[in-house]
Formats: structure tokens, C-alpha cells, sequence
């Protein structure tokens, strides 16, 4: 341990934040460290340990590790305030152990620490989570609800969450991405917005004619609501909030009555898989879906045709023909 043992562990991971933003992150970036990095400070606290650097040993990082993937936790989930408890996956431990890992390099690296006391910890990073869509039915039955609401008096909350869904599925927007969208990101005519991706890189995402369509309606139900400049709002004009987004699809899906799992980010895994269907290029999907690198578009496309290849050689291998049952 270096002689900065008694500096304050907020301290610490203040300035490694600060040290984030001198780098040019993203302000998503610095609250995704906050994030990971709050319930280090939470724990110190709840278990009495000194709130400095002498915390931080191999033993007790590795007991902070094993709480954040077995406990219960608060979610908020919309702009009202509202919350819903989940308990934490195994796997939920792993980007913790990334955040600390990186922090505590820094702190190496600053000579705030002579070593890194989680580097005796060896994480196995989960495995890659199979890419699912949403079925043809599912969709249909999303959108369905869009429909009888704009028939039933619920007008502008049907005609905005059909042109929310259509933009999602058309255009493969991340939650964030879609949340971020401003009036003036969208170029109607040419059918397509500029996107504040992730790292505030700028994209565009193209989306069909039948979207814009819906955008349009969209664009006229909201003026009586709203001076924001926010292309998503609430029926009280206020902006879509990321975390609004997960409220909303969840209670979409449920009126639907879409029972399986995945939330709002496999829209965008449907959007890719049928993307990929029709372009048949693995370069293009990372174009469309603004990948930094062709490893995750090579998923979906792995994903793809395994899938393809097991329904056309099930035609010519049914166990229920081959056995002649039925």
C-alpha cells in the first residue's frame, strides 16, 4: 500500500471520473462509472470499513463482488418517480468487476496504489447471451394495441407509440439513442435522424416510408402538447426519459399480452436479424446498427445461420417423418 492510504475512497473515484472526462468520454460513459462505482461506497459504509484506500484488499473486494451479483436492488423505471425491485444474476457482477478494475488501474497508474488488490480475482466474462427477435405475431399484436387506442379515444398516446415502435424496429435505435432525439435530428423527407450514439458519436439511422407516415402523425398530435424540443413526450408534454422507455415497452407488452422475455433492446436485436435477412452482409449491418467493430454483427449473422440451416435441414430430417409418426 502506498503512503495515499488515507485519502478518501469518494475522493478517489471523484477524480477518476475526472480524470474520464479530461479523456474526452461521454457524459453516458462518466454516469455508467458512477453507476458501477456507488455501491462500492454504499457497501464501505453499511459494513464499517475505513472509507479509504485500506479497504480496498483482495478479501473484502471480493466479498463486495459476490453481494453485488446475489442482492436485491431498486430500479426506477419512470419519470413519476416509480420503481420496481429485481434481484441481481450472477452475471450481474461482471461489469462491476470491470468498472473496479479499471479504477483501481488508475490508481496504480496515478501511484495512489502500489498494485491492484483485485488483480489476484480472476472473473470469467459471462458467456455471449443468444440473440433473439420478437416474433411476426408479437409485433402485430404490438401494434394492435397502437391501433385500438388511437380508435378509442386514446389518441395520442396510440398514434405516438406506434410511431415509436416503427422507428424502433425500422431503424435498430438503442433506448438511449431514441430517448436523445430531438425535433431538429429528424429529416422527415429524406426519411432518416441523426443519431447521439454511444461516446457522442453522430449517426445517421435511415427508417420506410410507412414510418415516416407514422412519424408524421406523430409530429401533428404532439404540437398541442409540447414547446419541448424532445421528439418523444409524455400525455404531460414532459421528455421520454431513458429509464421512461423501459416503463413504456414493459407496459405495452403486457396490454398485448407478449408473455416472453426481452424488453425494448430486442426490438433492436428484430431490427437487426431482419435487417441482416435482406442485406445479407455482415459489413452493411455494422453500418446500420453503428458498431465500432464487425465482432457483434458477426453474431447476429452466426446467429442467423445457424438458425437457417436448422429449419432447412429439418425439412429433409423430421424425427416425426423419419419415424413416420403422426
Amino acid at each position: 500500500m502506498s503512503h495515499h492510504g488515507d485519502i478518501a475512497l469518494r475522493d478517489l473515484i471523484d477524480g477518476f471520473l475526472f480524470s474520464l472526462r479530461a479523456e474526452g468520454k461521454s457524459n453516458a460513459t462518466i454516469e455508467y462509472y458512477t453507476y458501477l462505482l456507488n455501491p462500492l461506497l454504499i457497501y464501505v459504509t453499511e459494513r464499517g470499513w475505513p472509507n479509504n484506500l485500506q479497504s480496498l484488499d483482495t478479501v473484502r473486494l471480493r466479498e463486495f463482488l459476490t453481494w453485488v451479483g446475489t442482492r436485491v436492488y431498486e430500479l426506477k423505471v419512470a419519470n413519476n418517480g416509480g420503481k420496481i425491485t429485481r434481484k441481481a444474476k450472477p452475471t450481474t457482477a461482471w461489469p462491476y468487476y470491470r468498472a473496479l478494475r479499471r479504477f483501481l488501474n488508475w490508481a496504480v497508474e496515478e501511484g495512489y496504489l502500489e498494485s491492484s488488490p483485485l488483480a489476484p480475482i480472476h472473473f470469467k466474462p459471462p458467456p455471449a447471451p443468444h440473440i433473439e427477435s420478437y416474433t411476426i405475431d408479437e409485433l402485430q399484436r404490438l401494434l394492435a394495441v397502437c391501433d385500438l387506442d388511437i380508435r378509442t379515444g386514446a389518441r395520442f398516446t396510440g398514434i405516438r407509440n406506434k410511431a415509436m415502435l416503427l422507428l424502433f424496429i425500422d431503424s435498430g435505435l438503442r433506448r438511449a439513442e431514441m430517448a436523445k432525439l430531438k425535433l431538429s435530428d429528424l429529416d422527415l423527407e429524406n426519411r432518416r435522424v441523426r443519431v447521439h450514439g454511444k461516446g457522442n458519436k453522430m449517426g445517421i439511422a435511415p427508417f420506410s416510408a410507412k414510418t415516416a407516415k407514422a412519424i408524421w402523425s406523430w409530429l401533428i398530435e404532439r404540437k398541442s402538447r409540447t414547446k419541448t424540443d424532445s421528439l418523444w413526450v409524455t400525455e404531460e408534454g414532459n421528455t421520454f426519459s431513458t429509464e421512461g422507455l423501459v416503463s413504456w415497452f414493459t407496459r405495452l407488452k403486457q396490454r398485448a399480452g407478449v408473455t416472453g422475455p426481452g424488453g425494448v433492446h430486442r426490438l433492436r436485436h428484430t431490427a437487426a436479424l431482419q435487417y441482416l435477412r435482406g442485406a445479407k452482409d455482415s459489413f452493411l449491418l455494422q453500418l446500420f446498427l453503428r458498431h465500432e467493430s464487425l465482432e457483434m454483427s458477426r453474431r447476429y449473422t452466426q446467429g442467423l445461420k445457424a438458425e437457417e440451416a436448422i429449419i432447412a435441414h429439418h425439412r429433409g430430417a423430421s424425427p416425426v417423418e423419419g419415424l413416420g409418426l403422426g
